[in-house]
């Protein structure tokens, strides 16, 4: 059974930090592509709506149609501001999350340069290890046959 070292158990730590921190990103992510989507359908209506305004409008319009127009315009204007406030919140969202992602990277890549340092540390100790004990054993096999 091998123990992982102080420095293995911080990496694995740190890497299912950065798992999560990816994984909300990611569902952040696709929540400010449907607020686009619905902020760019809210324009569409706006503008439609608009447009068939005018267009009415050429041709005379009556005035409980031109208010009922301008009232639906004021409640898509409302919807398209609240929508417009809310990509915005999801666009600091996502800026701060991708600092985190950002940071949790970091910090896995800095502690995964720590194991491997250590591990050539590890290794050059054991070679020069066994370079003396090969040394050790030439020198007694060649003291041996003088």
């Amino acid at each position: 059974m091998s123990h992982k070292s102080v420095l293995e158990v911080l990496k694995e730590r740190a890497t299912v930090q950065l798992d999560n921190v990816s994984q909300q990103l990611a569902t952040l992510q696709h929540e400010r592509q449907q607020a686009n989507a619905q902020q760019q359908l809210l324009h569409h209506y706006q503008q439609d709506y608009q447009q068939l305004l005018r267009h009415e409008s050429e041709g005379g319009i009556y005035g409980y149609r031109r208010d009922n127009y301008h009232a639906f315009l004021h409640t898509v204007e409302h919807a398209l501001t609240a929508q417009n406030a809310a990509v915005e919140v999801l666009d600091q969202q996502q800026q701060h999350l991708l600092s985190d992602w950002q940071a949790s990277r970091q910090k896995v890549y800095a502690l995964q340069v720590l194991i491997e340092r250590r591990h050539q540390r590890t290794m050059r100790c054991q070679a020069r290890a066994q370079q003396k004990s090969n040394d050790e054993f030439a020198t007694r096999r060649f003291q041996g046959k003088e």
